[in-house]
């Protein structure tokens, strides 16, 4: 476990240094920003507007965050050659996942953090106390990154970065479309097309189950229960994800 701490703790310090966390976060707190030009809007729909705008983005620029994190942290200890050194120490390729998987979940935590932050004090400012539906889709919308974060990684062992930059989107915007691609796959009449359709369902990831934001804007309970299971989807995908990604690090040649 230390040996993987350290590598976690080296990749969330390089990850500091990088400008691209900063400019991120950056923009994301602008675009939460604008949602106070709505105050034209009667109160009860101006804090929906924050609402819907805010949980957008840090979705949005989290999982740009996750999926750049991910990547630097195989292809750019790679191309620095520091893998070399990394592995020539008494540290296993399964140490190096779960490391750097370690790190960059907590690169993602410090972004969801801040950015979530300024969400609820920008609500506050609005005389609306966050309720606790609130902290329930912010937590839903961390493992989600999470699970990007994971599956990024997993890729970035066996692929390179631009075909894992298009398929982290193409599952990122599938995931998220999910129900329409089921309804589709319903209406289908040709038998294997169906089966297909139905495997690749099952398959992709639902980033559509984390996406609880309709509910809270609208004032609507979200149960534990639901969030309780969709945390165990989100687990049982990461854990996956990184045994995907240590299996094809081992076969790596680096």
């Amino acid at each position: 476990m230390g040996k993987m701490w350290v590598i976690a703790t080296n990749t969330f310090r390089e990850a500091l240094r990088k400008k691209t966390l900063y400019i991120l976060l950056v923009v994301a707190l602008v675009a939460i920003g604008t949602s106070r030009f709505f105050s034209f809007l009667a109160a009860q729909d101006e804090l929906k507007m924050i609402k819907d705008v805010s949980f957008a983005t840090i979705e949005f620029f989290g999982a740009i965050l996750a999926i750049f994190t991910a990547m630097g942290g195989v292809s750019g200890e790679i191309e620095k050659k520091t893998i070399y050194t990394l592995l020539a120490k008494p540290i296993t390729r399964k140490n190096f996942i779960i490391g750097k998987f370690l790190g960059q979940s907590m690169v993602i935590l410090l972004n969801a953090i801040l950015i979530s932050l300024f969400f609820i004090g920008l609500l506050i400012s609005k005389k609306a106390v966050p309720d606790m539906e609130i902290y329930k889709s912010l937590l839903l919308i961390y493992i989600e990154l999470l699970m990007i974060g994971a599956i990024s990684l997993a890729v970035a062992t066996f692929a390179t970065d631009a075909f894992n930059i298009i398929l982290s989107f193409f599952l990122f915007i599938t995931g998220n479309l999910s129900v329409y691609f089921k309804q589709v796959i319903e209406r289908t009449e040709n038998i294997i097309f169906k089966g297909l359709g139905y495997m690749l369902y099952n398959i992709i990831p639902n980033y559509e189950n984390f996406n609880i934001r309709d509910q809270v804007v609208v004032g609507v309970n979200v149960s534990w229960q639901y969030v309780g299971q969709t945390i165990l989807y989100g687990v049982m995908y990461i854990v996956i994800a990184v045994l995907v990604g240590i299996y094809f690090f081992q076969k790596r040649e680096v």
